[in-house]
């Protein structure tokens, strides 16, 4: 089990290796990332196999930390729901390193791109396996930063700047939610494991604690209710939720494979994961899934009706991911957590596929939108198109209320599941059915758009001109198809719920085998005639008359204008948040800086000033100089004194004396020098004599 250690180690490797490097690798660092992140997903296969086989495991590596009851164990816990995330992460980010190595030649920031990537993977890997809270907050501020640098990455463009910093302040806001969520579960239960808070959940229900203790004050919360509001703040920034939605569509300015990798595998998957991996404890909230599922409905709804009046190919594509994470929060708030995390996983599959091929399709859409092409209408044979679509329409109820599906929203075995998902399947059926028709309707009735690639448009329209014959033909192999995959869904959906259901088995719930068909004829029948409703309705509105503009079509525009300015959300930030901070922050700079600090530190300076000024004049003007000169006065009196008194006659008799000695000295040194001289002219002479006779003998 060790050596799925590497998944996580080995990207974060690859970064540090890519780190230091610096320039040294030129334009390399693609040979350092991909291998590494590769070698990741081939171990997280390995990971999924072994959990398929044997169940979860954890991986106890060393004692991170350990100070009174505190102790952190660094662990990594690997489940159904870990290895399914680490399948989509590594796998994508693997695709994202692939697709840069060819995006970003010519960067001058080629090395530290990678680098950040890799380091953004590992941060989000260690999310998914991390054992214990404080490992699990760690790895969300990382990837916080990550975030931050690979959105300024062109640091030169004054946008990326601010978006990277507006991401950056939006979810250091939400972060603070989080970050008390894990002080108050510590608080609670005295661990940060998360295995041991989520077996321990069930039975701190009925403990309170006193919130404002340090203050004196007596406000007892039972925090098992409390601490889901706090996770899902944290969750709500990073998954970009309302109101804390506003950063992920300037974040398109990053490079296109950073876009992929935060819509798709990274950042924003971390909301809908955290509460699916915490659902034992959010599930015992039901004040928290309740607003779970509200501000992910809400968030859902006003995404996507944003990203629909949006005509900036990026923010249709960063307001369709937020609505699908809305989607994601809801089905977790609603119970339903297996459907959570199946759309996690479809989702970024198909969004890392669009980011990846939205510049292809960009441009061969230019090329077909340059070539004009008339679109003839057929009147005739009205009949068998809008009974395909009938047909068509009712396909939907016969996926969705089929057992399969229904058991993958109630593996949990929530009742708020069951509901929700009966009531979002009533509507999904009635808005499909309309859309079935009017696709059926203007495709093979009124011709192709110019929005369908040429090749198509020809097919289409020859389909078109053909007898209804063949159009019903079309329409039949279009059934038969959905049914095939329907049934192939269902299996899978069948499989997918049986290998999750380990993990989201929840104590105290019913299972949810016990809820599995209750009325399934009834709500089958009844959400065929939905279908058969939504199918009229789109037909009343196709064959009646269209009148002149209403007070309807007013307010319409209206909405229409709210829509496309997405709600006045920056607007409303802008004037009620940023605005008067910064006002109120020049306030503080000029009644705080400037008006105290300032003319403190200017009065100081001027007492300094006035107190050195006040030293000099009495301390050493007066002090120190006086005294210096009175001391000096009389050392010069003093001296005089001993020069009249003691010197001149003491030097006189001294000199007196030293007079006569050296007259003795004299002549002693006379008689010494004579007797000297002689004594070294006989030594000369001596030594003359004895070379003299030396040099005679060797001749």
């Amino acid at each position: 089990m060790v050596h799925f250690v590497l998944i996580p180690l080995l990207p974060l490797l690859a970064s540090l290796i890519l780190l230091f490097g610096g320039r040294r690798w030129g334009e390399n660092g693609h040979r350092i990332g991909i291998p590494a992140i590769g070698l990741s997903f081939a171990l997280s296969i390995a990971a999924f196999v072994e959990v398929l086989r044997n169940g979860p495991f954890t991986i106890s590596l060393y004692r991170l930390f350990k100070s009174g009851s505190l102790t952190i164990d660094l662990t990594l816990y690997v489940d159904q729901i870990t290895v399914l995330l680490l399948l989509l992460v590594t796998g994508v980010s693997a695709v994202v390193h692939v697709y840069s190595s060819r995006y970003m030649i010519g960067e001058s920031r080629y090395n530290r791109f990678f680098a950040v990537i890799a380091l953004f993977t590992f941060s989000m890997i260690m999310l998914v396996m991390s054992g214990n809270l404080l490992m699990l907050l760690i790895s969300w501020e990382v990837m916080g930063i990550c975030s931050y640098l690979l959105i300024s990455h062109a640091s030169e463009r004054p946008p990326a700047c601010r978006a990277a910093t507006k991401a950056f302040l939006v979810n250091a806001v939400a972060d603070i939610g989080l970050s008390f969520g894990v002080v108050l579960t510590f608080f609670t239960f005295g661990t940060l494991d998360i295995q041991t808070i989520l077996a321990q959940a069930e039975g701190m229900q009925d403990h309170t604690v006193n919130l404002l203790g340090w203050m004196g004050l007596d406000y007892h919360v039972h925090p098992v209710t409390l601490i889901p509001f706090f996770l899902f703040m944290g969750a709500m920034g990073k998954s970009a939720q309302i109101p804390f939605h506003v950063w992920l569509p300037f974040a398109m300015e990053a490079p296109t494979p950073v876009s992929a990798l935060i819509h798709a595998a990274t950042m924003v998957n971390a909301g809908p994961f955290l509460l699916v991996r915490l659902s034992p404890l959010i599930v015992l909230s039901p004040s928290a899934m309740t607003f779970i599922a509200i501000v992910g409905a809400a968030t859902a709804v006003f995404a996507g009706i944003v990203s629909l009046t949006q005509s900036d190919i990026k923010k249709i594509l960063a307001y369709s991911t937020i609505s699908q994470i809305g989607f994601m929060v809801m089905a977790c708030g609603l119970g339903a957590f297996a459907v959570a995390i199946f759309h996690l996983l479809a989702h970024g599959c198909y969004k890392a596929f669009y980011f990846l091929s939205t510049g292809n399709a960009l441009q061969s859409v230019e090329r077909e939108l340059g070539q004009g092409h008339h679109e003839p209408h057929a009147g005739k044979g009205m009949g068998g198109l809008y009974r395909g679509a009938l047909l068509l329409a009712l396909i939907p109820p016969l996926v969705l209320f089929s057992g399969a599906y229904e058991y993958l929203w109630g593996v949990t075995g929530l009742a708020s599941a069951g509901i929700g998902f009966k009531v979002i399947g009533l509507i999904t059926v009635f808005v499909a059915s309309q859309y079935i028709f009017k696709g059926v309707a203007s495709i093979f009735a009124h011709g192709p758009r110019t929005f369908w690639p040429a090749s198509a448009q020809r097919g289409l329209r020859a389909a078109a001109a053909r007898p209804q014959l063949w159009n019903d033909s079309i329409l039949m192999g279009l059934f038969l198809v959905t049914l095939l995959a329907a049934g192939f869904l269902t299996l899978f959906w069948s499989w997918f719920a049986g290998f999750l259901a380990p993990a989201l088995t929840f104590p105290g719930v019913p299972s949810g085998e016990s809820m599995l068909g209750q009325g399934f004829p009834v709500w089958l029948l009844i959400s065929l005639g939905v279908a058969v409703a939504g199918w009229a309705y789109a037909y009343l509105k196709q064959v009646r008359p269209r009148h002149q503009a209403s007070g309807a079509d007013e307010r319409s525009k209206r909405l229409y204008v709210l829509f496309w300015n997405k709600g006045y959300f920056d607007e409303i930030y802008e004037a009620c948040l940023i605005k008067p901070t910064l006002r109120f922050a020049h306030w503080l700079w000029k009644a705080v800086d400037v008006n105290l600090i300032d003319r403190f530190i200017h009065s100081i300076a001027i007492f300094s000033v006035g107190l050195a000024r006040w030293l000099w004049r009495i301390v050493d003007l007066r002090a120190i100089d006086h005294f210096i000169h009175v001391v000096a006065s009389y050392s010069v009196g003093f001296a005089q004194w001993l020069w009249r008194v003691v010197d001149i006659r003491w030097l006189e008799r001294k000199v007196g004396k030293v007079a006569g000695q050296f007259n003795t000295a004299g002549h002693l040194l006379q008689e010494v020098e004579f007797r000297s001289t002689q004594h070294q002219l006989l030594v000369m002479i001596f030594w003359l004599v004895a070379m003299t006779v030396l040099l005679y003998i060797l001749v």
